[in-house]
């Protein structure tokens, strides 16, 4: 989209719904400071399209005062007209995408509905389904305290189970050579997501107090090397960022259960 659009400065927010805002999820040409302050309210975007026929809203300079704190002053005062683009699927807000440098923005108003409206047809049902998944997998194996992750350790772990160990800081400190305005937590979450994923929904704790990620793995006659090894180099795919470090590491070891941090 940000190839086809030619979008110079842009953003494609979704829902935080623990915090009632929409947060970036891509963003390109924006300054760091904006970056960090573009957190827009859910309630202002509905408020926006309530009643609105239109999905799209074209703003004047004037018209997006309500929005200038959520852009650093030199960003905010480059922008001459701000394209908001609510997406929505089944009346629910799932997203919300902003444009202010872009040839699109000269457009009649009848052909950017058209644009849209192929664009929304294509993308919104499979972008629902993305966030509920991708959500429900966060909320179901990734956990903050250890007697609510020892709860959901599958019925097969009676006796021991193979934990693997993080340390994801030296990770999240090479995502912040390019990024660093970005969020410490999310990153940690992520990476806690992927590592579950790739073990097949197994459960992973993070405790902030120790600066570690913890995993359980039901079969402890796997080959930790090279379970070591793979979950290195799914993480160096996935993050080419990461291509920089030697190791990543994650530590291997049997323990018996119920485990004791």
């Amino acid at each position: 989209m940000k190839n086809h659009l030619k979008i110079q400065k842009g953003a494609l927010l979704l829902p935080d719904s623990s915090e009632g805002v929409l947060s970036p999820w891509a963003i390109t040409g924006y300054d760091r400071t904006t970056y960090f302050r573009l957190r827009i309210p859910t309630s202002y975007i509905y408020t926006l399209f309530h009643r609105s026929p239109s999905s799209i809203a074209l703003l004047e300079k004037k018209e997006t005062l309500d929005l200038e704190t959520h852009f650093s002053s030199r960003e905010y005062g480059l922008i001459d007209t701000l394209l908001i683009y609510g997406i929505f699927f089944q009346e629910k807000l799932i997203g919300a995408l902003l444009i202010s440098d872009s040839p699109i923005l000269s457009w009649e108003s009848r052909v950017l509905g058209l644009l849209f409206t192929v664009i929304d047809e294509l993308s919104a049902s499979l972008l629902y389904a993305f966030r509920a998944e991708r959500q429900e997998k966060l909320m179901a194996r990734v956990f903050f305290d250890l007697q609510t992750f020892q709860n959901a350790l599958p019925n097969e772990m009676k006796d021991q189970a193979l934990l693997f160990t993080l340390d994801p800081h030296p990770i999240v400190q090479t995502f912040k050579v390019d990024n660093p305005e970005i969020d410490t937590f999310f990153i940690i979450r992520d990476i806690a997501s992927i590592l579950s994923t790739i073990l097949h929904g197994a459960p992973v704790l993070i405790l902030s107090e120790k600066s570690a990620l913890y995993v359980l793995h039901t079969d402890t006659q796997t080959d930790r090397e090279l379970l070591v090894h793979q979950l290195e180099s799914a993480l160096k795919h996935l993050f080419p960022e990461l291509s920089s470090l030697p190791e990543l590491g994650i530590q291997a070891t049997i323990v018996r259960l119920p485990l004791s941090l």
